[in-house]
């Protein structure tokens, strides 16, 4: 895992904790970035609790000292025996007589997350894993779009030109439909007015929709976000919010949206522009689509979906390389 403001990878306790940053003070960098950093540090540090349709635009405060997040003991307690179990149960199954490995699950379009592993480590993320390991999903749209569900008239509304797909009707992105908490990311480009998308949606009758709008031309911010919830097919609490941004026609721009739990975190091109919350769709996958007026172009999309606290430990300690051989010297700490 990486730091999101500087790309550099993260410390093994960071990854363990669930921090996304590799220090405060790029924390810190990363938020104030958006012109609405006042109110996210609140959400995500929880120390006032706001109402999910209070429009952001018009909320002043004195920006809280950030917490302190330190570990607990507890938790370090809790990770310390996860390691000890895993060689246990490794050994366990290395006696003769142990069972097999347990089947690793494939399906179209997943692929383990993360880069290639060593053998060992391999074998322990297999053996300690559950039986629904920590998947990601990727779609370039190189193949068709038998993937891509909706309703009976959405299939000819969507086109492709070059190396991108271009949506019209809204169409879901059917191996995601089971997610509950995942990181959406997708890279597009507006051609006429916006681009839509939609998340936790288990049907196209019920999702979660956003758009990025393209206001009035000129160098200063011309953009805003449009946010809504679609409940039994009747659209609800439709909010437009500018946000600090210029955007360009035909010019790519890569969304990451974090759905964790009631709270949603919206960026473009590392930008946080929206944070927002509503607990009444829980499960549900992404999809993409294009209101009258409106066209835009995907060229790619990605869904991680969200490792558990074992799941973010075995993830670390994958990419550990075990040498062969004792080295000669012990290596630096």
């Amino acid at each position: 895992m990486k730091c999101e403001y500087c790309e550099n990878r993260l410390g093994a306790w960071r990854v363990f904790t669930g921090s996304r940053f590799c220090s405060k003070d790029h924390e810190r960098r990363f938020l104030a970035r958006s012109a609405r950093a006042l109110r996210d540090l609140e959400d995500i540090y929880g120390t006032q609790s706001l109402t999910h349709d209070l429009p952001e635009v018009q909320v002043h405060r004195k920006k809280p000292e950030l917490e302190t997040r330190r570990a607990q003991p507890g938790q370090v307690i809790t990770v310390l025996g996860l390691f000890t179990a895993g060689f246990l149960v490794l050994a366990l199954f290395a006696l003769p007589g142990g069972g097999p490995a347990p089947a690793r699950r494939t399906a179209p379009d997943y692929t383990p997350h993360g880069t290639p592993r060593a053998d060992f480590a391999l074998g322990l993320r297999n053996r300690l894993s559950s039986s629904t390991p920590s998947l990601t999903l990727r779609d370039n749209f190189s193949t068709d779009l038998s993937n891509w569900v909706g309703g009976s008239e959405s299939t000819s509304t969507w086109a492709r030109s070059g190396d991108y797909v271009l949506p019209g009707k809204l169409r879901l992105w059917k191996p995601s439909t089971h997610l509950s908490n995942y990181e959406l990311e997708f890279l597009g480009q507006i051609e006429r007015r916006g681009m839509s998308w939609a998340f936790r949606a288990p049907d196209i009758r019920n999702y979660y929709g956003a758009k990025l709008l393209i206001g009035h031309p000129g160098p200063m911010p011309n953009a805003s976000l449009v946010r809504f919830v679609v409940l039994n097919g009747r659209e609800a609490e439709r909010l437009e919010l500018p946000v600090p941004l210029t955007l360009d026609r035909n010019t790519d721009y890569r969304v990451h949206v974090s759905v964790r739990g009631d709270r949603f975190l919206t960026s473009v091109n590392g930008q946080l522009v929206s944070s927002w919350m509503d607990e009444r769709l829980g499960t549900g996958g992404v999809g993409f689509f294009a209101e009258a007026g409106e066209k835009s172009a995907i060229r790619w999309v990605s869904v991680s979906e969200r490792d558990s606290m074992l799941g973010r430990f075995l993830s670390y300690f994958s990419i550990i390389t075990f040498p062969t051989a004792p080295p000669a010297t012990a290596p630096a700490m």
